[in-house]
Order: C-alpha cells, then structure tokens, then sequence
C-alpha cells in the first residue's frame, strides 16, 4: 500500500479524475492530431497548461505536508498551554506544599 493522500491531494486529484472523466466521454481517435496540426497555437496552450496543472499538484501534495506539520505544531502548542490550567487551578502552589506538609 502506498503513502495516504492528503486533503489538498485528494481534492485536486477528484477534480482531475472527473475532468479525465469528462474528456475520455467525448474523445474520438485522432482528434487531438487533427487539432493540432489545424492549430499549434492550441496544442502549445495545452502543453503548457498540463506543465502547470502538474506543477501545481505537486505544491498542493508539499501543502498537504505542511498542514501535517502544522496540526502536529499546534497539538504540542496546545499541550504546552494546558498546563496553565494547572496553575490557574493553584495559583500560590499551596495544594503542593499542603501535601507536603501531610507527608
């Protein structure tokens, strides 16, 4: 089995298998040629706007990364502020030195 699939990643791979999806309906053998040679112009933008759709992809898998590490920073933020409660329980420490003094 291969590494989990983040949020972003799994958004934007949706969206691309449906607009795969959507293509694959309406494609008819040779179309792309036709157009191609009919125009470059066209067949450049679409180059070009895979080369980006892939670079992009690849920035929303790094985000997915980053998000990762952002809820682990927050979770061991969060930790550390908890133990103001600890303190706002017994603000001068006497329960502590109450204990103390009974053992």
């Amino acid at each position: 089995m291969g590494r989990p699939v983040g949020i972003l990643e799994g958004l934007a791979r949706t969206e691309l298998e449906e607009l795969i999806g959507s293509i694959a309906a309406a494609y008819r053998p040779g179309s792309v040629d036709r157009l191609s040679a009919r125009d470059p112009a066209w067949r450049q933008a679409l180059d070009r706007a895979e080369v980006e759709v892939g670079s992009l992809y690849e920035a929303l898998r790094e985000a997915d990364v980053a998000l990762a590490r952002w809820r682990r920073a927050m979770a061991a933020l969060s930790a550390l502020w908890l133990r103001v409660r600890e303190v706002t329980a017994d603000p001068d420490g006497d329960e502590a030195r109450r204990l103390g003094e009974v053992a």
